[in-house]
């Protein structure tokens, strides 16, 4: 039995149908899973084909039934076209919606669709029964169409093909290689039936070019398929990334939290055996009085202020993390030494201290750090960890800005415990292992020796000479550092007068006192009686405050400075140009000398800036009636800008580093 070329071509149209319809129903299924409207769009578009294959189908079939099926060809012919350009119109716009990921307006959609179906019917309404306009219903139901549909489906080709390059999604280059291929199969449709009109005749496959759109249907529907599942395990991994990260990440700043700040600290010592890794704890102070005034969400959004800012101020090779409410941890490969690191430290804490933004209100912070250092602190990195924040914990009890891990090392090289550090620094003190050593204070101009500081050194029986750095915030945890500013002050004045009687009256003796000491009330009752007891001048006798012990009561500090001025005794500011240094607190409190930090000194002369800015502080003290001393003085270059600037005291490695008594006698000969 011989088969008619229309029945062919009907059972395509049919098969195709099915095929569209089963794609249009897995895209309405994504479309639920995913939620993305371009879906929404690409299956009302296939559904849509769905309605014009079948439609076309069915009018074709009543073509070949005869005159009598006139109206029925006409009814599914005008339903066939008003399927087919919303099908065109809504490819379009979910394509672009995929492209742009941006949704077309709903007003603007309905606009289309409505006018695609009044062109697809106005089109099927042109001269439907007249034999002699056959080639005007051609040119305008097929060869019209097919342009308009395979230029819209090569341009969708085009947009999704550029949109897919970011993800290198399989799936999406099926899609677009599909489209493209249907596209050009519909403008091949085209060439075919204008060669058919001028006279070439239709090739042999003319009948069977629907199994070719079906194949490229088919392409399209895997492709779409395909990208659609990849879509689905990208959205499966991201949010495994996404539990991942909260899990090792802190929800409100988004900083590694404790876990995986010991992971990258385990990482970064072993990256980097040969370096010394710095774990730098920074702690708010008052944390829970601010929570308590401000709410928990108002207090997070300055917490994300305040690690921001340390996002700003640290260098890219340090590491940033949040492992507390209050607390934030910093791991910085260095090369510093441990007074370079407080230092470093200093500056950043005083970048923290300016206003944080609560909803409009203004909100000041002040934090203190504290630091350990790998390997010598440990070599294990939650006891890294633990030991940095031990070393905050202090900072927090004895009002400290920055506060090293104090560690001493037992015999057989474990690191001794809290409890065995107070008890040597107990007996160290019943044992007279501490003595004062001495750094001279020199007039640059003809190194003349005007004075000495006296600092602590701790003479352990095992470990040798240990810097004050080393034990005096521990001494002040446990209760040492009174008696330990007793002794300094014994000895400092014993030594004072052996030196007066040997006949060196012209020198004065600079002793530090700590922030809890010079609060003290009876303080200048005591200074006035150890001078009395010496027989030393008080007017011999200079009194060191760091700037942040006046700031914990500036008025109580001005009001005690006045005290010890009227019984003889000076007071300089040490320290000056770290910590919360302000030029006001020059004018506020009535001090005698400033003693302008090494931090000034490091890269002078060479930094321009820095000496002109050393340069201008020094002048600055000198117009307020202030004597200046320079500490950190180490290289000829440096001494000569201080002579330039007109600088007249300094002390520092260059001149002479702090000795015991005897070498400090000698350095009076040496140098006078």
């Amino acid at each position: 039995m011989e088969v008619h070329a229309a029945e062919v071509i009907i059972a395509i149209q049919v098969m195709q149908a099915l095929a569209s319809l089963v794609l249009a129903a897995l895209l309405w299924h994504f479309h639920g899973v995913f939620r993305h409207v371009f879906l929404r769009h690409w299956a009302l578009s296939v559904f849509a084909l769905t309605i014009y294959l079948l439609a076309s189908a069915g009018a074709l079939a009543a073509y070949w039934g005869g005159p009598e099926q006139a109206t029925t060809r006409l009814i599914l012919s005008s339903l066939s076209l008003a399927a087919a350009y919303p099908h065109v119109l809504w490819l379009l716009i979910g394509t672009w919606e995929a492209a742009r990921q941006r949704s077309i307006q709903p007003g603007r959609e309905r606009t289309l669709v409505t006018l695609g179906i009044l062109i697809g019917v106005g089109s099927a309404l042109i001269a439907p029964f007249d034999p002699d306009l056959g080639w005007i219903r051609n040119l305008v139901r097929i060869e019209a169409r097919y342009l308009l549909t395979g230029t819209a489906f090569v341009i969708a080709a085009v947009w999704l093909w550029r949109a897919q390059r970011r993800q290198q999604l399989l799936g999406a280059q099926i899609g677009a290689a599909g489209f493209a291929l249907y596209g050009l199969q519909m403008l091949h449709v085209v060439a075919l039936n204008v060669a058919d009109r001028a006279g070439l005749g239709p090739p042999f496959y003319f009948s069977y070019t629907g199994l070719i759109d079906f194949l490229c249907q088919s392409i399209i529907g895997l492709g779409i398929v395909v990208w659609l599942l990849e879509l689905q395990q990208r959205r499966a991994h991201r949010a495994h990334d996404r539990l991942e990260h909260a899990q090792r990440h802190d929800a409100g700043t988004g900083l590694p939290n404790r876990d995986r700040v010991i992971e990258q600290l385990g990482q970064l010592a072993a990256d980097r055996p040969d370096q010394r890794i710095a774990v730098i704890s920074i702690g708010m102070n008052r944390f829970s009085r601010l929570n308590r005034a401000l709410g928990w969400r108002r207090t997070e959004r300055v917490m994300q202020q305040v690690a921001q800012r340390l996002r700003e101020s640290v260098h890219q090779e340090c590491l940033l993390g949040r492992i507390a409410d209050r607390d934030f941890v910093i791991l910085r490969p260095t090369g510093w030494d441990d007074d370079g690191l407080c230092e470093w430290t200093e500056r950043l804490l005083a970048r923290l201290l300016q206003p944080m933004n609560a909803d409009g209100e203004e909100i000041f912070t002040t934090f203190c750090a504290g630091i350990a250092i790998w390997p010598e602190d440990g070599s294990e990195v939650d006891a890294l960890l633990q030991h940095s924040q031990h070393a905050l914990m202090r900072s927090t009890e004895i009002g400290r800005d920055v506060t090293m891990h104090q560690h001493l090392v037992d015999e057989s090289g474990d690191g001794g415990s809290a409890l065995r550090f107070e008890t040597e620094l107990r007996r160290g003190l019943n044992e007279g292992q501490f003595q004062l050593h001495y750094q001279p204070i020199v007039r640059l101009a003809d190194r003349h020796v005007t004075g000495f500081e006296a600092l602590m050194r701790w003479n352990h029986p095992r470990l040798g000479v240990i810097a004050p750095g080393r034990f005096l915030d521990e001494a002040a945890v446990s209760g040492v550092l009174e008696p330990l500013e007793s002794l300094a002050l014994d000895q400092a004045l014993r030594q004072m007068a052996q030196w007066r009687a040997q006949g060196q009256t012209d020198l004065s003796m600079a002793i530090n006192t700590s922030a809890r000491r010079f609060l003290k009330p009876e303080l200048v009752d005591e200074l006035a009686a150890a001078c009395r007891r010496y027989h030393v001048p008080p007017s011999c006798i200079e009194l060191e405050i760091t700037e942040n012990t006046a700031l914990q009561d500036l008025c109580a500090a001005a009001d005690r400075i006045d005290a010890l001025h009227a019984i003889g005794i000076r007071v300089a500011l040490d320290d000056f140009g770290t910590g919360y240094s302000s030029l006001a607190n020059l004018v506020r409190l009535p001090v005698d000398r400033v003693k302008l930090d090494r931090e000034f000194l490091d890269n002078v002369p060479a930094d321009r800036r820095q000496a002109e800015l050393a340069g201008a502080i020094i002048a600055l003290a000198r117009r307020l009636g202030l004597e200046v001393v320079v500490e950190g003085i180490e290289r000829s270059a440096q001494l000569e800008f201080l002579l330039a600037t007109e600088c007249e005291l300094g002390q520092g490695f260059l001149l002479r580093r702090p000795a015991p008594p005897d070498q400090a006698s000698l350095a009076l000969e040496a140098l006078a």
